[in-house]
């Protein structure tokens, strides 16, 4: 009975929550190269840009402001990001509106020029959006927050149906070779119906490990502040080991307020951005910097760093955040971090398959692929078994 009450929940909610995994597991099979992907789609921004025989500047961030202020007055920089690659263009992120949009301004830090800009949150399909807008899709369901716990919750039941089809294929004589050698091959001399049968769960057993991780760090990423509350209360952890969000919807003073709830002496003059970049690389000598959040008002600067060895490869987790006047309020060094810090850390890493380079990757697109299959065998097979059940009924 209980084998069989689990086969009908595996079966039905495989059917109600297929469509929400498929769509999850193709962006995710194209995401894992959106690096790439979005660089040979707009070299003009993410490739080495043509020189214009001036000296690199001496104070990146500051002219990238400058710049930012001259071309788009009245825009507000959130985030400036560092180019990834030597040459490249810097990004400048503004603060997600009310709607969830965020713009991002792409800006020649050595000749001054601005190149353009694009909207994360909205639907377009032009090279310059259509990587975030997959992107959007896989993390927001094109829906906001709300699209958000939709992705989350479709990692948790994959997770689940993971779970459910490991004990349905799990073999009654589970001691004896034969039995595993059964549920592990697949009889393609075999009918129709019971080859695809083999198919499904085969590839399933095959493949699980692999899902479990990927669902699991999905769901965690997106329902964060449960997963570090789980994991804090059995693991040690350091907390405030990052900057909250800013809410864009609040007044000026309130988000001052709320930023941050560390003491700040304003009395001195604030520093400027370059300068919180060289604080913070002070503390980390051999890290470069990757992203330098500003102030909402009088609220706290975070520079975040990448060191040599972290997992996270493309932005690092090492933070530092400043006063404005540019006091050392916290750091966060995640290759000396508690053992609950290092599990989070790793979360990202893992689920993006960017931990352990290119090998990785190409089993994590094949494994974005496999919601697709095994949607499509168990639906064949259900609609072939309701076919047989009515074949069977009498005719009224």
């Amino acid at each position: 009975m209980l084998r069989k009450g689990l086969s009908g929940l595996h079966r039905w909610v495989s059917l109600m929550a297929g469509l929400v995994l498929v769509v999850l597991g193709l962006s995710g099979s194209l995401l894992v190269w959106q690096a790439e992907l979005d660089a040979a789609l707009n070299p003009g921004w993410f490739r080495a840009l043509p020189s214009c025989d001036a000296p690199a500047p001496e104070q990146p961030v500051a002219r990238v402001l400058a710049v930012l202020e001259r071309a788009a007055p009245g825009r507000q920089a959130g985030i400036v990001v560092a180019p990834h690659e030597a040459g490249a263009a810097y990004q400048v992120w503004e603060r997600r509106d009310g709607q969830g949009v965020r713009r991002e301004h792409f800006i020649d830090a050595a000749c001054g020029r601005y190149l353009g800009f694009r909207d994360r949150g909205v639907v377009r399909w032009d090279a310059a959006h259509v990587v975030p807008t997959f992107y959007e899709l896989h993390r927001y369901f094109w829906s906001g927050e709300s699209g958000a716990t939709v992705a989350g919750t479709g990692g948790l039941v994959l997770f689940g149906l993971g779970l459910t089809g490991l004990v349905l294929a799990w073999p009654r004589q589970a001691l004896r070779i034969a039995s595993w050698r059964r549920v592990l091959t697949i009889r393609w001399e075999a009918a129709p119906a019971r080859r695809w049968y083999d198919v499904h769960r085969t590839v399933g057993l095959w493949l699980l490990p692999g899902l479990l991780l990927i669902s699991l760090t999905g769901a965690a990423l997106v329902f964060g502040n449960t997963a570090r509350a789980w994991v804090s209360a059995v693991l040690p952890m350091q907390a405030d080991a990052r900057m909250a969000r800013a809410k864009p919807a609040a007044a000026n003073d309130e988000r001052s307020e709320a930023a941050s709830k560390d003491p700040i002496d304003t009395r001195a003059a604030a520093l400027s951005p370059d300068e919180w970049v060289a604080v913070a690389q002070q503390q980390f000598p051999a890290a470069r910097w990757s992203r330098v959040t500003m102030p909402v008002g009088k609220g706290p600067v975070e520079v975040r760093l990448l060191q040599p060895g972290e997992p996270r490869a493309d932005t690092g987790n090492t933070r530092v955040r400043l006063s404005p006047q540019g006091a050392v309020l916290n750091r966060y060094d995640p290759l000396n971090a508690p053992a609950g810090n290092v599990l989070l850390n790793w979360l990202f890493p893992l689920h993006s398959a960017e931990a352990f380079g290119w090998a990785l990757r190409v089993v994590w697109s094949v494994f974005g692929l496999v919601p697709a299959l095994l949607l499509g065998t168990g639906l064949w097979l259900w609609w072939r078994r309701r076919r047989a059940v009515a074949r069977l009924q009498p005719h009224q």
